[in-house]
């Protein structure tokens, strides 16, 4: 689909097509301005956050103690 970007501004329903699969091309002055792609889908959700039960630091080091400082 390709709208000017004044018709994407007014109308939702521009950026409601991209969230279901379809890419939308706005165009400026009737040149490419922006290209919207629907997001991408998770193939499966199922183990999704297996890497979470390693046991491994999220962070390679700890937080240092400077940046601590005004969190307390």
């Amino acid at each position: 689909m390709t709208v000017s970007l004044r018709q994407f501004v007014r109308n939702p329903r521009h950026a409601e097509a991209a969230h279901c699969g379809e890419e939308v091309l706005v165009t400026k002055h009737g040149r490419p301005y922006l290209r919207i792609l629907p997001p991408e889908q998770p193939r499966r959700a199922f183990g999704a956050g297996r890497h979470l039960a390693k046991g491994q630091p999220l962070a390679p080091a700890p937080v240092p103690a400077s940046e601590w400082k005004g969190l307390e």
